[in-house]
């Protein structure tokens, strides 16, 4: 289908979906919006001079971090739209816990608009993928109702399946860094015949130490990609030391 042609329809089901079952808003319930515009004043993004491969805000006169200097990621860049806190950690649990897809097409058009400044080649956008136990507790994939949206915002590919998680993981929340980077290990395999030569754009809800994309990234690179980028909705970022 012609991605014009498709980004179009998209918003026309949401603008319909929208009359016909009026939205509430996902952090203070206020009728008719999907998120309210008091609410979306709340939130924090993420602005200001930022490390040009893992986006880190940095407050020094250097373009890549100390972190990426040393030790650079399998990812080319990395971009979120805002901390991770109040208002956005409120329409993360909507998307997680919730299957809010409303959530997903209202904030792809400003992941995309983040995602184009930096001109990034894209050949394909995939979600990061829970593990079979996760998706049959849940039904769906979070991450997927960003991903799908932010694909035909970019005119760009959208495939579910270019990576696998071949290991269940218990749930990072609680662990130390090095305890949810062991956690994650081994936990994806990319399809080589769907990735290789390509510029894959990975995206997930939230990053809390970026232990799982780098996990995704790296399977990524193996299979071949040409280049991976990043992309999350949130994430908890301290300043660069």
């Amino acid at each position: 289908m012609n991605f014009d042609l498709q980004q179009y329809l998209y918003s026309g089901f949401w603008k319909v979906l929208d009359w016909i079952y009026p939205p509430i808003c996902a952090s203070c319930g206020e009728p008719g919006y999907r998120l309210c515009p008091d609410c979306y004043e709340k939130i924090r993004f993420l602005r200001g001079k930022k490390c040009q491969i893992c986006g880190r805000i940095l407050n020094q006169t250097a373009t890549l971090c100390n972190t990426c200097q040393i030790e650079p990621p399998p990812f080319n860049g990395f971009r979120s739209l805002a901390f991770y806190e109040g208002v956005i950690r409120d329409c993360v649990h909507a998307l997680k816990y919730e299957n809010n897809q409303s959530l997903g097409d209202f904030f792809s058009y400003r992941l995309a608009s983040l995602i184009n400044k930096e001109n990034w080649q894209l050949d394909m956008v995939t979600p990061v993928p829970l593990s079979a136990q996760r998706f049959r507790e849940r039904g769906y994939n979070q991450s997927s109702l960003l991903a799908k949206p932010l694909a035909a915002r970019l005119k760009t590919k959208f495939n579910p399946f270019a990576i696998r998680r071949i290991r269940h993981t218990p749930s990072q929340v609680g662990l130390s860094l090095e305890e949810r980077r062991q956690n994650v290990i081994g936990a994806f395999q990319a399809e080589n015949a769907l990735i290789c030569g390509k510029s894959v754009l990975l995206v997930d809800d939230v990053m809390t130490t970026g232990a799982t994309m780098i996990a995704c990234a790296q399977a990524v690179r193996n299979a071949g990609a040409k280049t991976v980028y990043c992309a999350t909705l949130a994430r908890h970022l301290p300043r660069n030391p």
